[in-house]
C-alpha cells in the first residue's frame, strides 16, 4: 500500500514531454497546412509583391523567378541565409551547374533566391498536376524546367536543356539536386552521375552549393513550416569542366567538394547560424519580354477569378 504515491509520481513527470511534443507537431502541422495554398498560388501572389512586377511598360524587370523566389524566401517564411565558414562566392560570369542538397518543398524557392534567379531549377512533371497554378507559368516563364523521371532517353533530355539555355537566354544556370531523391538524413547519399555528364560534354563550370535545416522552412515530408529559420549556406569553390578531361577525375573533384559543402554547413549550431554574415542574393534586371508580360496578365486574372470564386462560395454558404 505504501509503493501507491512513487508510482502515481512516475506516470506523471513522464507524460509531460509527450504532450509537449504532440503539441508542438500539432502547431507544425497547422502552420504547414496554413502555407500550402498559399504556396499554390505564390506565382500569382508575387505579382502583387515584387518590386513593380504589375508594371507593363518597363524595358527591364527583376525575373519572375527571381520575384517568386524572393516572395516565399523572404516576404512569407522570412528565411535568412547565413554564410557559413569557408565559404567562396556565387559563380555569375559564366553558365553554371549548381549542385545543391534537396531537403524538402522550399529548396526551389531558396536555391532559386540564393542563385539570385540566374538560374531555373528541374521539376518533375508530377508537380505540375499537384500544383498547377504556380508551375504553369514558372515553366511557361522558363523558371521551371519540367521532364519525366526515368524517361530513358538522356539524350533527348540534354537536347532539351540546350534548347531551354537558348530559349531563355536570361537564365544562365541550373540547379540540380545530384541526390535523385529527397534526403533529410545525417549523411549524404551517392550522387548520381547523369545531369554531371551533361556538364562535362557541354564544358560547363559546376559549384556546390549546401544548405543546412532547409527542411525546417516547409516540409511535406516532415509536415511543418517555420518562419525567421536561419540557415547555413556553403558555396563551394567553382569546378570547371574544361580542366578535367576524364569524367571521373571530373566526378571525385565534385564529390570531394560535396563533402566539403555538407560538413561545412552541418557543423554549424543554430546559435552559432545566428551569428554568421547575412548572404542577400544581388537584384539581377533582365529584359523584360512578351512572356513576362503574359504571365503578369495571367497572374492577375487568375487571382482576380480566384477572389471572385471563393467569396462566391463564402456567400453561398451563408445563405
Amino acid at each position: 500500500m505504501t509503493t501507491h504515491g512513487p508510482v502515481t509520481t512516475t506516470t506523471t513527470t513522464t507524460h509531460g514531454p509527450a504532450t509537449r511534443w504532440t503539441e508542438n507537431s500539432l502547431v507544425e502541422a497547422f502552420r504547414f497546412a496554413a502555407i500550402c495554398p498559399v504556396f499554390a498560388l505564390s506565382f500569382q501572389l508575387s505579382l502583387f509583391f515584387g518590386k513593380e512586377a504589375l508594371r507593363l511598360d518597363k524595358r527591364t524587370r527583376l525575373s519572375p523567378g527571381f520575384e517568386w523566389a524572393r516572395f516565399m524566401s523572404k516576404t512569407v517564411m522570412r528565411s535568412r541565409l547565413k554564410l557559413a565558414p569557408g565559404s567562396s562566392t556565387i559563380c555569375r560570369d559564366r553558365r553554371t551547374v549548381y549542385l545543391s542538397n534537396h531537403r524538402a518543398w522550399s529548396d526551389f524557392f531558396l536555391d532559386m533566391y540564393a542563385t539570385e534567379g540566374k538560374a531555373f531549377t528541374m521539376s518533375r512533371m508530377l508537380v505540375a498536376y499537384a500544383f498547377p497554378l504556380f508551375m504553369v507559368p514558372a515553366m511557361y516563364c522558363g523558371a521551371v524546367f519540367g521532364f519525366k523521371r526515368d524517361s530513358g532517353d538522356k539524350e533527348k533530355l540534354n537536347s532539351s536543356l540546350d534548347a531551354h539555355f537558348e530559349t531563355f537566354g536570361d537564365y544562365n544556370g541550373i540547379v540540380i539536386y545530384p541526390e535523385g531523391t529527397r534526403n533529410v538524413r545525417e549523411h549524404s547519399l551517392p550522387l548520381k552521375r547523369g545531369m554531371l555528364r551533361y556538364a562535362h560534354s557541354r564544358k560547363l563550370a559546376v559549384q556546390v552549393m549546401m544548405t543546412a535545416r532547409k527542411e525546417k522552412v516547409f516540409s511535406s515530408h516532415l509536415v511543418c513550416a517555420n518562419r525567421n529559420v536561419a540557415l547555413p549556406i556553403h558555396f563551394g569553390e567553382v569546378i570547371r569542366a574544361e580542366d578535367y578531361p576524364d569524367f571521373e577525375d571530373f566526378y571525385n573533384e565534385i564529390r570531394a567538394r560535396w563533402d566539403d559543402g555538407w560538413c561545412a554547413v552541418n557543423a554549424v549550431s543554430e546559435a552559432e547560424a545566428e551569428k554568421l554574415l547575412d548572404y542577400v542574393p544581388q537584384e539581377r534586371p533582365v529584359r523584360s519580354d512578351t512572356r513576362n508580360d503574359i504571365a503578369t496578365i495571367g497572374g492577375v486574372l487568375v487571382t482576380v477569378f480566384a477572389v471572385a470564386l471563393t467569396y462566391r462560395v463564402l456567400t453561398r454558404a451563408y445563405e
